[in-house]
């Protein structure tokens, strides 16, 4: 066993998470293999096996997410129980976790491969954009409720990290061509090599052409939407002990995006980022520093008639963030280890309209982080994390949201923390208890002075403050030898105060004789309880099957609000799916049923926002494959089989699609 463990420990460096935990870059194929089970690292900086995860914690593996058939990673993280995701278009989707995503502002943090890739400026998350091709995510890791001491204050609700495949531990590379209903197209080229033990790159090409759904009565949807993305990854070896990464990605899409005061706005997106790490095995911990720059740019394009006046709303913004971290992790004997982590980051967002610079704003904010873990006993293990972020904003106004600490700024201090005690029963099954405090800083888009987009009047708000979430949370998970399956609950309760979403999620106003008010704010006390259960087992002939249930039941005070997120979050959704994998042959069906809900329409003959129920529905995908030898193989993908069209949100209604794939391995 010290020869293993021994051997594990040589295979892996510290990678840390953006906004302050770290993910493991670790050989995910050798640990499977050694383990039999997904492993992750993002959870405490060092692997585990996902056995020893919490219930509130999933893997999606690569195979799992070949097998669902999804064109895009929200159509993957709709069969995922405690997950709501809302379609409102082609490539348009908004994903959050346990619910409270009426607003339109997401409080789920997406990483890629521990980079942050969630829009703080506008607090939601563009997918279109990701870099990343669908068939080189090596796993997707799904963290439910508060985690901001793990991973910054935009976990707020969850984490989704996206892992692609290491070109320095998995040298796979493929082409793919699609092709289907709405006159579908695209593919993906990845090109992977080691060139030696020091030194491996990877070149990432993907991109997708479609009609859009229907429009029906909607304005402003674009017609055709469109995806490109490029990525390089270099990955090295300085010593055996010292490893680095670079890496580059660009990406452009073409959509109709639906902005959360319910109506569609045509944008051209464009995101470029920038990373690179050195990870080291040091005698004093295992230490890495990062650094990267994500820039985001918009063209929005947007034209209403109400109320016998014609709106033209145009407007185009550019966020910025540029992010350095460092980490230490620190075995103190054998029942300790420790990991110390600092952060700097700097965000800027500039709006133009008609070219005119309209206003800009900058945030920066430092933050230090401690996670502990203490092995109590062999079968008992406590984790806690604490984390402080302070946030400072030069003003360029009068106005005051925080307390002031001179003429020129303002600062905003916040501590988060979480607690997991977790105990392995054996043959009883592992309990675990967990406690965090979340934060959510409001977009800081909000902290800009007032600005007028055309006739769109967005007057800023001084009494805006941080949503706080305390989580508490109980989860357990059982072997079942005689079904072969795993059962898996986790059961949760939280209130969050001041709750936000994004700049655009409030009530708007018509002021004569052609202005339109638009002005943020908190939505006060939310409160929810619910959980999620889930059995999935195979067999020996090669059928996989599971079955989940999750239920969010929020308690929402502000009733009056056209906003609330107690009759904007569906309650309860079943989950099932059946994979079947015969010699050459793959089939696989996947079901989503869930409950009713309202979401937020604009009602422009009145200026005012409506509700819109949609009513309880079902959702049927399919996919059968045949690998016809070794490199090649073809697929036909079926999204929503169930029904030709279908009311999801309060925008346009999804249709049924079919997509063929043919896909060669070299």
């Amino acid at each position: 066993m010290l020869l293993l463990a021994s051997a594990i420990a040589s295979t892996i460096v510290i990678d840390a998470e953006a906004s302050g935990a770290q993910a493991q870059t670790i050989d995910y194929d050798t640990f499977e293999t050694m383990f039999g089970e997904p492993v992750t690292s993002s959870a405490t900086g060092k692997p585990q096996r996902e056995s020893e995860l919490s219930a509130d914690t999933q893997i999606i593996t690569s195979d799992q997410i070949s097998r669902m058939g999804a064109n895009t990673i929200p159509g993957v993280l709709r069969m995922v129980a405690g997950l709501d995701v809302r379609r409102y278009g082609m490539i348009d989707e908004n994903v959050s976790v346990r619910g409270n995503d009426a607003a339109g502002g997401s409080h789920t943090l997406v990483l890629l491969n521990g980079r942050q890739v969630y829009q703080d400026g506008y607090n939601f998350m563009d997918w279109g954009v990701l870099p990343a091709a669908i068939g080189d995510i090596r796993q997707i890791e799904i963290v439910r409720g508060p985690n901001s001491a793990l991973y910054g204050f935009n976990a707020s609700g969850g984490v989704i990290n996206i892992v692609t495949r290491d070109p320095l531990y998995e040298n796979r590379s493929f082409v793919s061509v699609k092709g289907g209903s709405q006159n579908y197209f695209g593919g993906s080229l990845v090109l992977s090599h080691k060139f030696s033990d020091f030194f491996a790159a990877k070149l990432t090409v993907d991109g997708m052409r479609s009609k859009e759904f229907t429009p029906g009565n909607a304005i402003n949807v674009t017609p055709t939407v469109m995806t490109f993305k490029t990525a390089l990854d270099l990955r090295g070896k300085i010593t055996p002990n010292i490893d680095w990464l670079f890496s580059a990605s660009a990406s452009k899409e073409r959509q109709a995006l639906w902005l959360d005061f319910g109506s569609y706005v045509h944008t051209e997106p464009t995101m470029r980022s920038l990373i690179a790490r050195i990870d080291a095995d040091t005698s004093w911990g295992l230490f890495e520093i990062k650094a990267y720059s994500n820039r985001y740019s918009t063209e929005n394009d947007l034209a209403v008639s109400a109320l016998g006046e014609n709106f033209p709303i145009n407007f185009d913004y550019t966020t910025t963030t540029t992010v350095v971290q460092a980490s230490d992790i620190i075995a103190v004997n054998n029942a300790n280890d420790i990991r110390l982590g600092v952060e700097y980051r700097n965000t800027s967002l500039a709006a133009k309209s008609s070219g005119q610079l309209l206003g800009s704003q900058i945030e920066n904010l430092a933050a230090a982080s401690a996670t502990w873990t203490w092995r109590i006993a062999p079968r008992l293990t406590m984790t806690t994390a604490f984390r402080l972020d302070a946030l400072t904003i030069p003003t360029r106004s009068s106005r005051t949201i925080y307390p002031r600490i001179n003429s020129d700024s303002f600062q905003y201090i916040e501590p988060t923390f979480n607690t997991k005690l977790r105990y392995d029963a054996v043959d009883a099954g592992i309990f675990g208890i967990t406690v965090a405090r979340g934060v959510q800083l409001p977009p800081l888009f909000d902290f800009s002075p007032s600005t007028m987009f055309g006739p769109v009047n967005f007057k800023s708000n001084s009494s805006l403050v941080p949503a706080t979430t305390i989580n508490v949370g109980a989860d357990y998970s059982h072997r079942i030898p005689k079904l072969n399956a795993n059962f898996t609950l986790a059961l949760f309760a939280q209130r969050t105060n001041n709750m936000l979403g994004t700049p655009f999620a409030t009530n708007f106003t018509f002021v004569p004789p052609a202005q339109i008010l638009v002005s943020p704010h908190n939505y006060g006390r939310v409160d929810d309880i619910g959980g999620e259960a889930k059995l999935d087992g195979k067999t020996d002939f090669g059928l996989h099957w599971s079955i989940s249930y999750a239920m969010a039941s929020v308690r929402d005070l502000d009733q009056s609000s056209p906003i609330n997120f107690q009759r904007q979050t569906p309650v309860n959704s079943v989950i099932g799916g059946v994979d079947y994998t015969r010699k050459k042959f793959e089939i696989s069906t996947h079901a989503r049923w869930q409950s009713h809900y309202q979401d937020v329409q604009a009602n422009f003959k009145t200026l005012s926002l409506e509700n819109a129920m949609v009513k309880n529905f079902v959702t049927i995908n399919a996919r059968i494959a045949w690998n016809f030898s070794k490199h090649f193989v073809i697929s036909l993908n079926g999204n929503q089989l169930n029904a030709p069209s279908l009311r999801t949100t309060g925008g346009i209604r999804t249709q049924r699609q079919l997509i063929g794939m043919l896909k060669a391995d070299f």
